[in-house]
């Protein structure tokens, strides 16, 4: 009677996916890349954390998952680690995404936070 499994992280290092365009594209064309069942977002993030490394390219990405709830964690997490660093400092930050991740009971500050982003987010997807 089990719902299924979620996966939380990958199994391999996260890839920068610039590095793995194809070298005869045009470096100024849109390169459109297609993630299909990553199930979390560590490509998206070393990607957007390394954008600015090299001659800047412009990148369209496609996620396709099997399950919804596994594009929203994706959002909730590339929403925290881009959040502006005023709000909150990089301990805060990285204190709430651990929370969020392993933790059964939410502090009130992370659930308003959590409250708040899923409304953010709620606008973006629809």
């Amino acid at each position: 009677a089990a719902l299924g499994t979620v996966c939380w992280w990958g199994l391999t290092p996260a890839l920068d996916l610039r590095q793995h365009l194809p070298p005869d594209l045009d470096p100024a064309a849109e390169a459109p890349v297609l993630l299909v069942g990553a199930a979390e977002g560590r490509h998206l993030l070393l990607t957007a954390a390394r954008a600015r490394r090299g001659p800047p390219r412009t990148i369209t990405l496609f996620v396709a998952e099997q399950r919804p709830e596994a594009v929203a964690r994706q959002l909730l997490f590339l929403l925290l680690a881009t959040e502006a660093p005023g709000r909150a400092g990089l301990e805060a930050r990285a204190a709430t995404i651990l929370e969020l991740l392993g933790s059964l009971r939410l502090r009130a500050a992370t659930a308003a936070l959590l409250t708040g982003a899923a409304a953010r987010l709620g606008r973006w997807v629809t």
